[in-house]
């Protein structure tokens, strides 16, 4: 049972917009191969038909059309508390970092900019802002993860080769030690959960956004508004 103590958009606009067209023509590579694939194994697609050919302007305004976000169900806060980590977090914070190196033995990438963390344990003392959530602002961030998703059936998500992540949502257990984290990159629109058992719901394209939307309300500045790669 959770106990508690108790999305502005980046200013590198060009550069958001050219990542966005980039994803864009990432998918529509993707999905015409998928296609191809899909024709030479003769396997069977019964969420939508495949085309003989490359995909027409309107396929494509479809799958494009259902990446975005809606509100596909209506999930209880208490139903969306059963969800991993949330069933086991006796306290949730979103937290803001400057870049540093990942120092816990689960790094995978040498000198990649990492929540500060040294044998496991989140160094506080590294972090910008921390703010510890009130059930109200839990019963938000829950609504954003599990009760969003695609508009209608895809094929694909977007590829993002860039990550420099600023921003994390930490859960904590009774003893007041973070057990799992959710690490973000706002300004690439990417996410590194430190179990395969954390999922954020469908990542819908919208969802990034509305997800700094949240810690812009929460009050979390750094990697939302500001500390952007570009402007550190």
């Amino acid at each position: 049972m959770l106990k508690f103590r108790h999305i502005a958009k980046p200013k590198n606009v060009g550069a958001i917009e050219n990542r966005d067209t980039l994803n864009f023509m990432v998918r529509f590579l993707i999905f015409s191969f998928f296609l191809l694939t899909q024709l030479a194994f003769g396997q069977k697609n019964h969420l939508a038909r495949i085309p003989p050919e490359e995909p027409t302007k309107k396929e494509l305004e479809t799958e494009e059309r259902n990446h975005n976000c809606v509100k596909k169900t209506h999930k209880s806060f208490t139903v969306r508390l059963k969800n991993y980590p949330f069933s086991l977090a006796t306290q949730i914070q979103v937290v803001s970092f400057k870049g540093g190196i990942d120092t816990s033995k689960y790094q995978e990438m040498k000198g990649i900019d990492s929540l500060p963390r040294l044998n496991d344990t989140v160094c506080y003392s590294k972090l910008v802002e921390v703010k510890s959530l009130t059930f109200t602002q839990v019963d938000k961030l829950t609504d954003l993860f599990y009760n969003y998703g695609y508009g209608g059936p895809v094929y694909i998500g977007s590829i993002s080769q860039c990550y420099v992540p600023r921003n994390a949502i930490l859960f904590l257990d009774s003893t007041g030690k973070v057990f799992e984290f959710i690490e973000i990159c706002f300004y690439c629109h990417n996410t590194k959960e430190s179990s395969k058992k954390i999922s954020l719901g469908q990542l819908c394209d919208q969802k990034m956004e509305m997800l700094r939307a949240f810690f812009k309300q929460v009050g979390v500045e750094y990697g939302v508004t500001k500390g952007f790669v570009t402007n550190e």
